[in-house]
């Protein structure tokens, strides 16, 4: 699974973002409090955290300076290809705790029912949980300051 495009809305840092994304390797770097862990931590919450959850990590989602209305809202875009062919989709994750709501839209098919929509995301990336995804979904400089020589390494870590 590819995404093309990230949007975000009420999301800590990230008011209003709209990010489409390159095919290939995507590197997000930038200043101090500029949002890239936030940006990996909207990956993670809008491929893998149902849409009802609730409480005080949910709520420290929420932009800054919104109100008490602002709930953090992800849209990914994404193509699936696999010997089958090109899957088209989408996901929506509309974060209000129990009348939270998310629709997946996959080759036209709607999913609205959250726990499907989780099954069929698990399905679609082949990750298994938040968890694992964490410790795959980043590497920070210090990681690959060791593999700098060593190109073979390098690409086997990235990967």
């Amino acid at each position: 699974m590819r995404i093309t495009r990230v949007r975000v809305r009420d999301f800590r840092v990230h008011r209003d973002l709209d990010l489409e994304l390159a095919p290939g390797l995507t590197v997000i770097r930038g200043p101090n409090e500029a949002g890239k862990t936030t940006l990996q931590r909207v990956l993670e919450v809008g491929l893998f955290r149902r849409v009802t959850a609730g409480g005080a990590e949910i709520d420290a989602l929420r932009s800054w300076d919104t109100g008490k209305d602002g709930c953090p809202v992800v849209q990914l875009d994404f193509v699936q290809e696999d010997p089958e062919g090109t899957r088209v989709g989408s996901v929506l994750k509309d974060f209000r705790g129990t009348r939270g709501t998310v629709r997946l839209d996959l080759d036209g098919q709607i999913t609205t029912d959250p726990a499907r929509a989780d099954e069929l995301l698990a399905e679609l990336t082949g990750i298994p949980s938040e968890k694992f995804f964490r410790s795959t979904a980043s590497v920070r400089h210090h990681e690959v300051d060791d593999l700098a020589r060593d190109e073979g390494a390098l690409r086997d870590r990235l990967q």
